[in-house]
C-alpha cells in the first residue's frame, strides 16, 4: 500500500511545479517527465494489480464453508463420545 501513495505524493509535487513553457529545464522538462512517468507506472501498478485479483478468483476466494475451509470456532464436540454424560 505504500507505493501507490508514493507515487500520489510524487504525481502532486511535480504537477504543482511543473510549467510547460517555462524556458528553465527543471521546471519545464523535468517535472513534466516525473509527473508522465509517476502517472505511467501508477497505472501499470493497478492495472497489474487488478489483473492479480481476477486471476485468483478461480477458487481461492470463499469456500462455501465445506470441511476444510469451516471457520475458527466450528461446532464439533471432541469431548465425551455419547455414554451417560459423565457420572457422580
Amino acid at each position: 500500500m505504500r507505493r501507490p501513495i508514493l507515487l500520489l505524493i510524487i504525481i502532486a509535487i511535480s504537477y504543482s511545479q511543473s510549467e510547460i513553457m517555462s524556458p528553465d529545464i527543471i521546471k519545464g522538462v523535468m517535472f513534466p517527465l516525473l509527473f508522465s512517468a509517476a502517472l505511467l507506472i501508477l497505472l501499470i501498478w493497478l492495472i497489474r494489480r487488478s489483473d492479480r485479483n481476477r486471476r485468483g478468483d478461480g477458487g481461492s476466494g470463499d469456500s462455501g464453508g465445506g470441511f476444510f475451509g469451516g471457520s475458527k470456532n466450528n461446532d464439533r464436540d471432541l469431548g465425551d463420545g455419547g455414554g451417560d454424560g459423565g457420572g457422580d
